[in-house]
Parts: structure tokens; sequence; C-alpha cells
């Protein structure tokens, strides 16, 4: 097993009707094979954007990580990025939420529902199966901002589950499985 990753990536993808409209993934990398930093991924029907203060490190995300959480994309195609060298501010209360901006994109997660402790010994991640082993918080509340204006469509929550397209992955670990494919 090969230690890829630790961090957060608290994420949001916003719906009208069943279609997803847009993705946000926000990287806290405390750790990584490609060195620590922050990074905001966004993915529109229209692009795909990622905004950093390190190019090198935002490009391992989106390639390696992003492009293939489909559960976060929700069908949005993956395009070849669009990068911009900017910081992130990246703010993190694990009791009210998230609030993260970069460059002209604002990325906002609020009201934690309940924390649970994850594991998958099979994510597979462009035909690369990876461990991954998170505390996942689904929220009540998420909303995707670029240049001040709010992104059309909302999150999908169902409280009874409770499942949401608004969460933080905390304590989150990517690493290589040592098992083959099957």
């Amino acid at each position: 097993m090969t230690l890829r990753l630790m961090g957060a990536n608290p994420c949001v993808t916003l719906y009208d009707g069943g279609r997803a409209t847009a993705y946000a993934s926000v990287w806290r990398v405390d750790w990584s094979l490609r060195g620590k930093g922050h990074a905001l991924v966004l993915g529109t029907p229209q692009c795909t954007r990622i905004i950093g203060p390190d190019g090198e490190l935002g490009a391992w995300l989106g390639a390696e990580f992003n492009r293939h959480i489909r559960s976060v994309s929700a069908g949005i195609a993956w395009r070849e990025p669009e990068f911009t060298l900017a910081p992130v501010r990246f703010e993190l209360d694990l009791d009210t939420g998230l609030q993260a901006s970069a460059g002209d994109v604002t990325v906002e997660i609020s009201g934690p529902i309940e924390r649970y402790l994850t594991r998958k010994d099979d994510y597979d991640l462009g035909g690369t199966p990876n461990i991954l082993s998170t505390v996942w918080i689904p929220c009540r509340d998420g909303s995707i901002s670029v240049g001040g204006s709010p992104l059309a469509g909302a999150i999908k929550l169902d409280e009874a589950q409770p499942l949401s397209s608004a969460f933080i992955a905390e304590a989150e670990v990517w690493c290589t499985a040592d098992h083959p494919r099957k």
C-alpha cells in the first residue's frame, strides 16, 4: 500500500431537477506525494477550472482524483482544465461548515447533520484501485458563487438517510490498494 494523500475535501454538487449544474471540490492537502497546500476545482457543463497557489498540486488533484470521482461530478464531463494561480481561503469548522474562496469562486457548506467514519477498500480512480477513509459529514446547505453571482441549482438533500450533495470530507486518506482488480 502506498499513502497518496491526507487532508480534507469538502464538496458541493448543485442540481436543477435531476441534472447536475455545477460542482466544487475544495482541497486542503496536509500531506501528499505532490506536496501540501490548497486548491479549488470547479466543474460546470461549460468548463473545468482549477484555482490555487500551486499549479502542479492543483493539476495533480484534478487529474488523479476529481476527474474520476463520479459521485461529485454527477455526470458533468471532465474538460481540459483552465488554471488560475491564486490563493485559496479555506475556513473549516466541523461544527458549522466551510467557507472557501479562490479567485472569483466562493463555496459555502453549512449545517452538518451527522458525522461518519467511512472506508472504501476498492475506490476506482481511473482503473487504479484505492483505499479511501474519511470522516464524512453530510450538510443541510451548500452553494457556489462565481464573480459574486450564485450558480444555478440546489443541493440534493435527504435528511432521513442522511445524504447530501453538500458535504465535508475531513481526515481524508487516499492509498493505492495492494490487491489487483478483479
